[in-house]
């Protein structure tokens, strides 16, 4: 199977044109490629609230949180509406399975960094909040989640949010549920990226429980914090030619792109089936 993976700015935009024509050509570059999954980042509604911007004051740096707060639970379900709308339809038009990445949305009356999992038919497959928050996220009245019942699709794709990464736990609960493919949109709050602080998240976690990882990754500004990130396709180390366990990545952390990828989905069977079988542990646990 060949999956696409978007590095995407985060910017602010004035006009939703603006964003629609980027999302456009990631779209169009993955669908002339063939492409059947492609991930898109964490907080990929948040760039529509710039329409507003406009008319609230400037700040130098990150935003009171409380004011913050109070903006994003009632603004953040309009752009997020938009987005799930816009993406579905993309999907659709160009038949390609899409992690839509993240937004933020208000859930039985709390805000949710969710993530959505869209079929080429433009259906929501899959609707996952984020489980493991930033602490100014926390600061922004966003409230963490936990894992649930993500609907079966044909190539057991699963979707977890950015920092859900960091911790063994998350991919092993995915594992145990059958999944094979596990995307991971981020958005880092990092301005100097680190290659270092990157492998502890998707790639250390692939190498530990034999799964295909898959990062769409979020650039640019976002709330005065700068974002870095690379979008990949990860795979245990056995699995690539020179055995470092990258299948493709961004060859730079800021800016905006695709990188492509064919994954042997038979071969990482069959590496599944020569590996331990997993430990019992809390991971088990049927949530």
């Amino acid at each position: 199977m060949r999956i696409a993976a978007a590095q995407f700015s985060l910017d602010a935009v004035p006009e939703p044109s603006l964003w629609h024509k980027r999302l456009h050509a990631i779209f169009q570059s993955a669908a002339q490629a063939r492409a059947d999954i492609l991930v898109f980042p964490e907080d990929m509604s948040l760039p529509l609230l710039g329409i507003i911007a406009r008319w609230l004051p400037r700040s130098p740096g990150p935003p009171d949180p409380s004011q913050t707060a109070l903006a994003l639970a009632t603004l953040a379900p309009i752009a997020y509406d938009h987005w799930q709308r816009v993406m579905q339809d993309m999907a659709r038009h160009f038949a390609i399975i899409t992690v839509a990445g993240s937004g933020l949305t208000v859930r039985n009356q709390r805000l949710v960094n969710q993530a959505l999992i869209i079929s080429d038919q433009g259906h929501i497959m899959a609707e996952q909040p984020k489980m493991h928050l930033f602490a100014f996220e926390q600061d922004w009245g966003v409230t963490a989640g936990s894992l649930v019942n993500q609907t079966a699709n044909s190539w057991s794709l699963y979707t977890v949010v950015c920092n859900d990464a960091t911790y063994f736990e998350t991919f092993r609960m995915l594992r145990h549920r059958g999944a094979d493919l596990i995307a991971v949109p981020i958005a880092d709050p990092e301005p100097h990226y680190s290659e270092h602080k990157a492998r502890r998240g998707t790639w250390a976690r692939v190498q530990e429980t034999p799964v295909c990882g898959i990062v769409g990754a979020g650039t640019g500004s976002l709330f005065g914090f700068t974002l870095s990130g690379k979008a990949g396709i990860y795979l245990p180390a056995a699995l690539t030619p020179d055995h470092t366990g990258i299948v493709a990545e961004s060859s730079s952390a800021y800016g905006e792109g695709i990188v492509m990828a064919d994954v042997d989905l038979d071969a990482l069977h069959e590496y599944q089936k020569s590996q331990p079988k997993l430990p019992k542990g809390p991971w088990q646990h049927p949530f």
